[in-house]
């Protein structure tokens, strides 16, 4: 079993096999293709998916020692930081402090589950935006037709920003694209070229060249072929009208991508409307049911008001302290909020928007492998969810109600902070409020390095406490500079002129 990272030579450079469990990887998986959803259940879908063709296809590079490739071959995977798995230090102070990450919850929230038909796991497929019209797999790969992979009516991703697109390609490129990279003999320079058939999507099957003699062309090889020799999304789909003028070919084209299965701009926009991602997965693979799989561990669950815990067995002894204390926090943020300027009818509404779900695992590694942060960090947080050490370990280090007040005032702050506002003053804002005691730094940040960067990338532990501790002294300056009512308006609202005093020197 391979337990740490390999680096072999290939002929293509150096060969890095990164060993991962299989949470692990449907994390980094939605690092490199769900980055951009929206909404929640959206990238819960997605969890759902990579993790299921994860299953069905593990051992799809067994050739090459490995299982899965990091790029769409397989499912585009971007590593989590890598950091020193150990347990979080024994004192109080800023390098206890969690760190805040994103996407990490969709995984957590959907642990275990894969798509199944009629009892089997499905053969999942996805593409960016399907144009209005997903495509039947049967179309693009005969032998991988499944009745849960047919063509069906897609309103939702009518707003995308591949909804509608334009390219212009000149004959001389097309005749290059066909002859040199296609290899399809032409009797001469082609003077015409059409779509000669299209499939029950409405997608280009068959192109139609003439050129000396008319010769037929596999719409989808052209397609792959000019993005590889003019860029990418040269020609972001099938589903395109085709025109010529002159010496030109116009496309006219919706989407991007195969358009089989899920079509990732809809389920987003299918998610912000309100959708489960459970409802999400039954319109784009119609008869399909999510299932638990069978060895994944089941954790108990503890609720309060206000909040909702999940914890292995090992953790259950010190649940019932971490949601008293929840509450407890709840009520000072409410109090401390308020003394900043905040109307309580506004703190109402940014405290009880929804349940918040928790989560701990039951060693510093699981926690590591789930949320991707080194194990220096006590929790990690995404604005949806805590993610937490082991209960036990976080009660004897001492640091249990810090950590759980810290990472409740980061959730409420972050939820509020205008995308504008730097990260840097969200972390300081939220250790302004918790009053938490950083112990003076004598180090500066490295040479090049911002304030900005070492807040939201840490590199060591020295670098977050030194970054924490210069970003909470910030703030205490525009508290004491512009009154401390000012710092909620700042960091909902802030001004031009804000902007501009908030940019590091």
């Amino acid at each position: 079993m391979l337990r740490k990272l390999q680096i072999s030579p290939s002929h293509t450079g150096l060969l890095l096999i990164m060993p991962t469990d299989l949470e692990s990887y449907v994390c980094g998986v939605l690092a490199g293709e769900a980055a951009t959803f929206h909404s929640s259940a959206g990238r819960e879908a997605m969890a759902i998916l990579a993790r299921t063709w994860a299953i069905r296809w593990r051992g799809r590079h067994q050739a090459q020692g490995f299982d899965f490739c990091s790029l769409t071959h397989c499912q585009a995977f971007r590593p989590p930081d890598l950091g020193v798995v150990r347990e979080p230090p024994p004192q109080v102070g800023s390098a206890d402090l969690p760190s805040k990450v994103g996407g990490f919850s969709a995984v957590l929230e959907t642990r275990g589950q894969v798509l199944q038909f009629r009892g089997e796991t499905i053969d999942p497929y996805f593409s960016a935006d399907c144009g209005g019209m997903t495509e039947a797999a049967g179309n693009v790969w005969p032998d991988r037709a499944q009745p849960y992979l047919v063509s069906i009516h897609d309103p939702y991703c009518a707003g995308s920003e591949h909804a509608s697109w334009r390219r212009e390609l000149s004959l001389k490129e097309t005749e290059e694209i066909i002859r040199t990279d296609m290899r399809v003999p032409l009797a001469g320079p082609p003077t015409r070229v059409s779509i000669a058939k299209t499939d029950s999507s409405g997608r280009a099957q068959i192109l139609l060249v003439e050129a000396g003699m008319e010769r037929q062309v596999d719409a989808n090889e052209f397609r792959y072929a000019a993005n590889r020799r003019l860029g990418w999304a040269t020609l972001k789909s099938n589903r395109y009208t085709l025109e010529q003028r002159g010496g030109s070919l116009i496309f006219t084209g919706r989407g991007l991508g195969h358009g089989v299965g899920l079509c990732q701009a809809g389920a987003d926009e299918m998610g912000r409307l309100g959708r489960s991602a459970q409802q999400i997965l039954a319109f784009y693979f119609s008869g399909t049911s999510v299932a638990l799989l069978g060895d994944a561990p089941a954790d108990s669950v503890a609720s309060s008001e206000h909040f909702e815990i999940s914890f292995p067995a090992t953790q259950q002894e010190w649940a019932p302290q971490t949601l008293e204390t929840l509450e407890h926090a709840r009520g000072e943020l409410r109090s401390r909020i308020a003394q900043i300027g905040v109307p309580s009818s506004a703190a109402d509404a940014e405290l009880s928007s929804s349940r918040v779900r928790v989560r701990t695992f039951s060693t510093t590694s699981a926690f590591v492998r789930a949320t991707g942060r080194p194990g220096w960090s006590a929790a990690a947080n995404d604005g949806e969810s805590i993610a937490l050490q082991p209960l036990g370990l976080l009660v004897r280090k001492g640091i249990l109600e810090s950590t759980l007040r810290h990472e409740l005032t980061h959730l409420i702050v972050h939820r509020a902070r205008a995308s504008s506002v730097p990260h840097w003053y969200e972390e300081g804002l939220v250790l302004y409020l918790t009053h938490e005691h950083i112990e003076p730094v004598r180090s500066q940040l490295a040479p090049g390095r911002s304030l900005e960067e070492a807040i939201s990338h840490p590199r060591s532990e020295a670098e977050m406490k030194a970054a924490y501790a210069l970003a909470l002294e910030r703030v205490r300056k525009i508290a004491e500079q512009r009154v401390e009512g000012e710092l909620w308006r700042i960091l909902q609202q802030p001004s031009a002129q804000d902007l501009h005093r908030l940019v590091e020197p």
